[in-house]
């Protein structure tokens, strides 16, 4: 986009078709039924956007995801998972050879990799818990 911003939308089609179920799958379509239908057809978009604000050392890193397939939360306004991720420098503990930073993170993705892995690692959670991480990471 320009010049300290990365952004990237990936986009993602599955048909499937489940020929053999599970002996679970009766007691699962209560909790997680749009993800076990018997034919599908799911659209999965995952837009990511990373950016680091030169003056200050702040690096931003923010993934939203959206599917046809999620299960349906009353609370959401959206069926979507997010993950926003904020890092900044800490220049005046640089007083060694290591880099101090601040670590402020909240997400809804039940995974982290959400490039590698199959349509169906998210869709299988019904409820994602939404986490909240904050801290100081040393890189010596």
């Amino acid at each position: 986009m320009s010049d300290g911003i990365r952004s990237s939308v990936d986009y993602t089609l599955v048909d499937s078709e489940w020929f053999v179920r599970s002996p679970d799958a009766a007691a699962l379509e209560d909790a997680a039924g749009t993800a076990l239908g018997t034919n599908q057809r799911i659209h999965d978009v995952t837009a990511s956007v990373e950016s680091v604000v030169a003056p200050t050392a702040t690096r931003i890193f923010a993934v939203y995801k959206m599917n046809t397939a999620f299960a349906p939360d009353a609370a959401a306004v959206t069926n979507a998972r997010f993950n926003v991720q904020v890092n900044q420098s800490l220049p005046f503990l640089n007083f060694t050879n290591a880099q101090w930073e601040m670590l402020v993170a909240v997400s809804n993705l039940f995974r982290e990799d959400v490039v590698d892995g199959s349509v169906y690692d998210e869709l299988l959670v019904v409820r994602p818990p939404k986490r909240v991480l904050g801290g100081v990471t040393v890189k010596f």
